[in-house]
């Protein structure tokens, strides 16, 4: 399909706001609840991005995925990119597979996993890079988040924040994921970021940057470290 958007048509309502800059390509880790909230927005401001999700959709990601029920079947990495490309005109994006040991790092890179096992690995990738920028890590729950925001000289920090997979409570399935928490999180994970750009651009700490966000819905509690 030809890319029928120019790029000034496409940025228009937000090319003057210091932070935006398209040149910037990203890495992200699974396009699930908050990933492929995440990769919608971060595609909108035009960044290139590798996509990383070997998972298969079913009927229950309808909860909190950014995916429709034509999609069910479909491989999400693959899918996210036809979606990405019908709502932002990206011809920028990379479907990979699996995330594992094997896989390149980037300076720039979002851990949107559901498993600890699979944060540990990106963010070891991440921190052993010599030119890394940024590493934000979101965590979901139905009516909870989280998000730590790595940059270099925070590795030890983050570190105190990871465990093991069977430390965690296994939840009931009727209370683990809605799409309205889902897209704040995103949301909030892109507001991080963009003000990092924001900040790394003007040279001057402007902006917030907070390691540890976290976010409460009955209470609409945000706590931030």
């Amino acid at each position: 399909m030809e890319n029928v958007l120019t790029d000034e048509s496409k940025f228009t309502r937000f090319q003057g706001l210091e932070w935006f800059d398209p040149n910037y390509t990203i890495l992200i880790g699974g396009v699930g609840g908050i990933g492929s909230w995440l990769s919608f927005l971060l595609s909108r401001a035009g960044y290139e991005l590798y996509i990383y999700d070997n998972d298969i959709i079913d009927e229950t990601n309808m909860g909190g995925q950014l995916y429709s029920t034509l999609d069910i079947g479909k491989n999400k990495a693959k899918a996210m990119k036809e979606h990405l490309w019908n709502f932002t005109a990206n011809d920028k994006v990379h479907v990979m597979g699996l995330f594992d040991k094997k896989s390149f790092a980037n300076p720039i890179m979002f851990s949107a996993f559901d498993n600890m096992k699979a944060r540990k690995i990106m963010f070891e990738k991440w921190r052993k890079q010599k030119n890394k920028k940024i590493f934000i890590d979101g965590r979901l729950l139905a009516e909870s988040f989280q998000i730590f925001t790595v940059i270099p000289g925070r590795e030890e920090d983050y570190e105190k924040h990871l465990f093991d997979d069977s430390d965690v409570e296994d939840l009931l399935c009727s209370v683990k994921a809605t799409s309205h928490c889902s897209a704040m999180i995103a949301s909030t994970m892109m507001s991080i970021f963009t003000n990092h750009i924001a900040n790394e651009k003007s040279e001057f700490e402007g902006r917030d940057v907070p390691f540890k966000y976290l976010f409460d819905v009955p209470l609409l509690l945000q706590t931030i470290e």
